[in-house]
């Protein structure tokens, strides 16, 4: 049978971004603004691990007129069983807030549930939330208009949109401010995840390696990208070559040893033209497949430890071509260049997210000249050199991580940061890939031990899978994991307590989302560009569940809205003011 999902009112669970624990581990984040000294409320959930859930907000205007910057009276409640001492939101002027229940700093009365402050709310884009909610309406009454609020990509709640009613808006009285994403606004294939041929051959911006087609120095090619990583303390085809030879020899990462694959030398490195000795970046064995536009790992605009605002990630899919046969072609041997949008500020993120829903107007025909345009124009803000001046080189880049079984059997998955010292500094080195541990830990009672000693953080998805475990000596996060099926690959042992919990944890994993908790096999963007049913289901009708099996318990089957969670998170961020953003919670996986 399947399990049933009820509707959980008012609980909203929302999408967003990777927990700063995780950003230890690889994933990677924007940058800090150096304003963002952490508050007694952001050092409350920094220790902790875990956020506020908020149930319900109002504001009540204490000026006369309502406008973009009115001051009010602000008020949140909280999910049932949460027990905060404070709440962090910015307010819709960029201001950090912290509500509170303590009858203190603007809340109204100690201990009765709601946490309240002063602080400026933007009545004109409430107003302007509630036109759009109407129009939507009109263009199709038959079928009403919801908004769907999710849990780990699992959709919990679709609430009914219904506009405020003008005569809501008057001085001295609450007006609700609720979370509004409307789905069908995005189309997922223009604003998301872009894989049509008229992208990733654009001739200006891309570059085929096969057929020596298109621009090798294209702004979209494996060329740009790596030159604009670099510095002046290493050329590009060094930095390049250096990342490469680590496959060619024994790895050692945090107490693995992560064994080379040689063919790296004979399939990549030796067909790779050079010139005086010197890689030549602009005919690299690397073909664009996907452009991906990860703004659901972004976090919310309030004030926080971690990366305040952050507006998620940009990636770009590569798969390397084969030189050694008589027929140039794409190979399984993925490269993603993951960077970490450089824009903190609810504004800023907010206009970052209006260009990607943009790409889903009436007048942005895929593909075409006017469209490929405007998206370079988001790319460029992101990779080119000092896009994030106090990050290593001043790269955007969070990480690089690949996926391959060319070079040799079986599958298996590897992670770079651009980091160093001394001699090597800021070259790209492997890591421990996030929140998955040494694939020998799988089915021993040293992950039973974990599970069942971490699981309400790791259901309230705010745990992280520290380097070694159970003690100092015995390393734990991994560094290469091997996949040899996707029927095996997923992450449990006996004697653990909650399979949920183990679910959790498994999707959480590289390996688990590339296989069995997502039902893919291995990847979810391959060589040729096209996309596992996990993606794929919700593409067309974003709104289409992709149900998968639980491993273990083979009677629970969970209902995925992997895409419908994206675009209700565009909509959302790219037409609602600051304080909506406190409705939103984090993804923790970065997968």
């Amino acid at each position: 049978m399947k399990l049933s999902f009820k509707k959980i009112p008012g609980a909203v669970r929302a999408w967003s971004g990777v927990v700063a624990a995780s950003l230890v581990v690889g994933c990677g984040g924007a940058e800090s603004l150096p304003s963002e000294e952490p508050t007694a409320a952001t050092q409350e959930q920094a220790q902790t691990g875990a956020r506020p859930v908020i149930e319900s907000m109002d504001a009540i205007a204490l000026d006369g007129a309502l406008t973009a910057k009115t001051r009010s009276l602000i008020r949140a409640r909280l999910a049932q069983g949460q027990a905060f001492q404070q709440v962090p939101v910015t307010s819709d002027s960029g201001q950090a807030l912290v509500l509170n229940d303590q009858g203190l700093n603007g809340d109204e009365r100690a201990g009765d549930g709601l946490f309240s402050a002063i602080g400026d709310v933007d009545f004109v884009t409430l107003r302007a939330t509630q036109d759009r909610i109407r129009e939507f309406q009109a263009r199709n009454p038959q079928t009403p208009l919801t908004h769907a609020t999710f849990d780990n990509r699992v959709r919990v709640s679709d609430r009914v949109l219904t506009p405020l009613p003008p005569s809501v808006f008057v001085p001295g009285v609450p007006i609700p401010i609720t979370p509004v994403g409307i789905s069908p606004a995005v189309k997922p294939e223009n604003s998301l995840i872009i894989t049509h041929p008229g992208v990733v051959n654009d001739p200006t911006r891309t570059y085929d390696p096969c057929t020596n087609a298109g621009n090798p120095n294209g702004v979209w090619t494996f060329n740009h990208l790596m030159r604009e990583m670099a510095s002046s303390y290493i050329p590009p085809a060094t930095l390049t070559e250096h990342w490469l030879r680590q496959w060619t020899v024994n790895q050692n990462i945090n107490g693995w040893t992560v064994p080379a694959r040689p063919a790296m030398t004979a399939r990549i490195l030796t067909p790779w033209p050079r010139t005086g000795g010197a890689l030549e970046l602009a005919r690299s064995p690397f073909k664009l497949v996907a452009i991906v536009n990860r703004l659901d790992l972004g976090g919310d605009a309030g004030p926080s430890a971690y990366a305040s605002g952050n507006a998620g990630e940009l990636r770009f899919v590569f798969a390397a071509v084969d030189r050694t046969s008589g027929t140039c072609a794409t190979r399984p041997f993925l490269v993603i260049f993951e960077y970490g949008v450089p824009h903190a500020s609810c504004d800023a993120v907010r206009t970052w997210a209006r260009g990607w829903l943009n790409l889903s107007s009436p007048s942005m025909i895929l593909g075409s000249s006017a469209y490929n345009a405007a998206l370079a124009s988001l790319t460029q803000q992101v990779v080119t050199r000092n896009a994030a001046p106090r990050k290593p080189n001043g790269s955007a880049i969070n990480q690089i991580r690949t996926n391959e079984e060319w070079l040799r059997y079986p599958w298996e998955l590897r992670e770079f940061h651009l980091m160093g010292s001394g001699p090597a500094v800021n070259r790209l080195l492997g890591q421990p890939t996030v929140l998955t541990p040494g694939d020998s830990h799988n089915n021993t009672t040293v992950l039973r031990d974990f599970i069942n000693a971490n699981t309400p953080a790791i259901l309230a998805n705010s745990y992280t899978v520290p380097p070694t475990f159970p003690s100092a000596s015995t390393p734990f996060l991994g560094a290469f994991p091997w996949m040899t099926s996707p029927t095996d690959s997923f992450w449990g042992a006996a004697g653990i307590a909650n399979n949920n919990a183990r679910h959790q944890f498994s999707l959480n994993t590289c390996s688990g989302c590339h296989g069995r908790e997502a039902r893919t096999a291995f990847t979810h963007i391959d060589e040729n560009g096209d996309l596992s049913a996990f993606l794929d289901t919700g593409m067309t009708v974003p709104s289409t569940p992709f149900w998968v099996p639980d491993p273990v318990v083979t009677s629970v089957s969970r209902p995925f809205f992997e895409i419908q969670m994206r675009t209700t998170n565009l909509d959302s961020v790219a037409n609602q003011a600051c304080l909506a953003r406190a409705f939103d919670r984090r993804l923790l996986s970065a997968h």
